[in-house]
């Protein structure tokens, strides 16, 4: 499956920013949540992942412009996408994540890794033209 069942809003945010069904469940988590500040061991306990993963998931969707943190210890966390764009991405992800859970998954792994790709990239055989002396 491509993911072409999914809707292309879809598609594109997860394409930028979400690589992990991890990130994709603390994304949701805070959305779902939004009238609370979560810290990293909270969205760990709630969640059930490590608290060192917890917050690489929540510091690259900040980065993202997805959630703003606080500059207090501990830090704390809320869902608050910058463009309004990404807000109705979410929407329509969370909607779609809730009715095709599977498809959602099988996109999100289906992405190759830009490491991955690049790699791959480099190993690519070009056909080799007539005009071409080498």
């Amino acid at each position: 499956m491509t993911g072409s069942d999914l809707p292309q809003g879809v598609q594109r945010f997860l394409r930028v920013h979400i690589d992990s069904i991890e990130k994709l469940e603390v994304l949701l988590l805070l959305r779902n949540r939004a009238e609370r500040p979560w810290t990293a061991s909270e969205v760990a306990l709630e969640l059930r992942i490590t608290e060192v993963s917890s917050t690489a998931r929540l510091e690259d969707l900040a980065s993202s412009e997805l959630l703003v943190r606080n500059g207090e210890t501990p830090v704390e966390y809320r869902f608050s996408p910058a463009r309004s764009d990404d807000v109705r991405a979410i929407s329509e992800l969370a909607l779609t994540y809730s009715e095709r859970r599977v498809s959602i998954i099988t996109f999100i792994f289906s992405k190759p890794t830009e490491r991955v790709q690049g790699f791959a990239d480099a190993f690519l055989l070009r056909k080799k033209r007539d005009d071409d002396p080498g």
